[in-house]
């Protein structure tokens, strides 16, 4: 079984793959455009990560926790290294459980046993078996990966890393915008001098498709909250950098030569973020 999974009004688009299925149970708990909260905060923080590169993905635990709060949410009964069976339990609990996986064993995404990542999905006790929910919207290399709905033998389902429930927590007030930016110049220079091009390029893919998607959640996030934010040339430039790392690393897979301006311009995006989203005014 198959339907849109995504409520009308979240916009699957500007959202990680952690961030998706949040977003999901905050507007459907609290109404059209909570999950812009999600927002809230620009931050460009890297921490050290694969192939000794760095990366502003955080650990998805983490992720979930700060976003949860951003929406009102709490993650309760937070269980890990949950196989089907532990699902299923957790399931027939609640109405719903939010849980984080490897991609390469979920049946419903392009990822399936070519790609490995960490990605959320909601799952809910069906009479059909597991019903799986995922919002998740992006082009892969694979395919689309589209929002939808799916029932599944319960042994199907990936063994997930953590899953949780969500409650609401009392008393919630919509999040101040926050700006923290560092310096970009280590960052940059550890991509521009890292032995291994290819590894350097596929890193910086997924790295340029964070980036971008935060920088257009946070202007969604400060025009719904009535900000008036000349952004829109500048998030055209982030698109384009997205798309210009995709087109290098298929470039260098194929042992041809690499846009030199790909770096330079990452560094100007990042730099330019700390005039172009800086908090002057805030609406509450």
């Amino acid at each position: 079984m198959t339907a849109t999974a995504a409520a009308p009004s979240v916009r699957t688009g500007i959202l990680d793959c952690v961030q998706v299925n949040l977003a999901l149970l905050a507007d459907r708990r609290n109404g059209p455009g909570r999950h812009l909260a999600l927002g809230a905060r620009l931050r460009f923080r890297p921490r050290p990560g694969p192939d000794g590169l760095p990366t502003v993905d955080p650990p998805p635990q983490e992720h979930l926790r700060e976003g949860a709060a951003l929406v009102g949410l709490r993650p309760d009964s937070v269980a890990h290294r949950a196989a089907a069976r532990e699902l299923r339990a957790m399931a027939e609990r609640a109405p719903v459980v939010y849980a984080v996986a490897d991609s390469y064993d979920m049946p419903w995404l392009p990822y399936a046993g070519r790609a490995h990542m960490e990605h959320s999905f909601l799952v809910g006790a069906h009479r059909d078996g597991a019903e799986v929910e995922d919002a998740y919207d992006n082009e892969t290399a694979w395919g689309p990966a589209r929002p939808g709905r799916w029932t599944f033998p319960w042994e199907r389902l990936p063994t997930a890393s953590f899953a949780c429930a969500l409650s609401p927590v009392p008393g919630y007030q919509a999040p101040a915008p926050e700006l923290s930016v560092d310096d970009p110049a280590s960052y940059v220079e550890a991509y521009a001098t890292h032995p291994d091009r290819l590894a350097a390029l596929r890193r910086l893919t997924a790295e340029t498709w964070l980036l971008t998607r935060a920088r257009h959640l946070h202007a969604a996030y400060r025009e719904h909250l009535g900000e008036r934010l000349d952004a829109r040339e500048h998030l055209r430039g982030w698109d384009r950098l997205t798309a210009t790392a995709f087109i290098a690393q298929r470039r260098a897979e194929r042992g041809r030569p690499v846009p030199e301006a790909l770096l330079p311009e990452l560094a100007s995006l990042l730099t330019a973020d700390r005039e172009v989203f800086a908090v002057r005014h805030h609406r509450p």
